[in-house]
């Protein structure tokens, strides 16, 4: 931390908001530069979570980083996605030095989570989403010992593979709510597969959790959830988000309208057929028509699967999120 000072906030940045400004400025310039799809930065909520703050030996801020913590208790849907302790931070990482400013920043976040008195533990983990593009970040964040996990991918309009007709056998149609037993099974049997790769972790209420989500999303016209059938069996489906249900990616890309794909699938047995790209012909299709911008969606990092199959479809990295588990492994 040569040359660097830290400490942790409640109320406004040092200097005012004139530095802050100009740290966002910095910050706004980097993202332009590598990535147009990333949005202006924006401003942490002052008084809302405690900022950690990174000056130079002149005490203009460097980096600023909102720390965030969330507790997933028992049978909340949350705890599907993650262990039950979530230590977040959110970085603006600017001036001339962004990989100093950032390892400080990390450093510093490492002693605020020793001083915490619980929510440390084995089922824990501190977490930070960065842009993919922004590769002045990677070093610091590995030497800290963290690690990429999941990826959220963009797609530009009418970008990736030509509509694709079905396989022989295959329909595809959007589904509607007497399909919500095969919908909560082709979802399941993707949460089954990506708890391989610590991403996503089954609880006891979740199959009810997703029956509920399902009901109601099936109960719209349209559903914006398409099937894929084998003489009449389901085999696989995409589920889509349009932007009015998706509004919580939309500060996430400098695009609009945008909207996310939650959702995509084909049943072990019937994989490398052509029904997975036909099913996100479909999905495609109908976002095209309605003129939207951009679609995204997640999907982890060791997954060996959706990567190549997303790139295809006409998706890159637009945001990684690196976690370190448990929390207090951060370095």
């Amino acid at each position: 931390m040569s040359g660097y000072v830290a400490r942790v906030r409640h109320d406004n940045p040092p200097n005012g908001t004139a530095e802050f400004d100009r740290l966002v400025a910095s910050v706004a310039k980097r993202w332009a530069a590598v990535d147009p799809l990333l949005p202006e930065p924006s401003h942490p909520k002052l008084n809302t979570n405690p900022l950690l703050t990174v000056s130079d030996e002149l005490g203009r801020p460097m980096a600023i980083g909102a720390m965030r913590y969330s507790w997933y208790q028992p049978g909340e849907a949350g705890r599907t996605w993650g262990v039950p302790d979530q230590h977040w931070i959110t970085p603006l990482v600017g001036g001339s030095d962004p990989e100093g400013a950032l390892d400080s920043l990390l450093t510093s976040w490492r002693d605020q989570l020793e001083r915490l008195p619980t929510g440390t533990g084995s089922e824990s983990a501190a977490l930070l989403t960065w842009p993919a593009r922004d590769v002045c970040g990677i070093r610091p964040l590995q030497r800290h010992g963290m690690q990429p996990v999941t990826v959220m991918a963009v797609r530009e309009r009418r970008r990736g593979v030509p509509p694709a007709l079905p396989p022989r056998d295959v329909t595809i149609r959007l589904a509607d709510l007497q399909d919500l037993t095969a919908v909560v099974s082709l979802v399941m049997e993707e949460h089954r597969y990506e708890e391989h790769f610590g991403s996503v972790f089954i609880q006891p209420e979740t199959a009810e959790q997703t029956r509920k989500v399902a009901a109601r999303a099936l109960s719209r016209n349209p559903s914006w959830i398409w099937l894929a059938e084998r003489r009449g069996r389901p085999v696989g489906l995409v589920w889509v988000s349009p932007p009015h249900r998706a509004r919580w990616v939309a500060p996430l890309v400098n695009a609009a309208p945008a909207a996310y794909i939650g959702y995509g699938t084909v049943v072990e047995e019937e994989r490398g057929q052509g029904i997975g790209t036909t099913l996100i012909s479909h999905a495609h299709h109908a976002l095209d028509t309605h003129g939207i911008a951009v679609t995204l969606l997640n999907y982890s990092v060791t997954n060996p699967l959706s990567g190549p199959f997303w790139h295809r479809m006409g998706y890159r990295p637009l945001w990684t999120t690196w976690e370190v588990r448990p929390a207090l492994a951060l370095r």
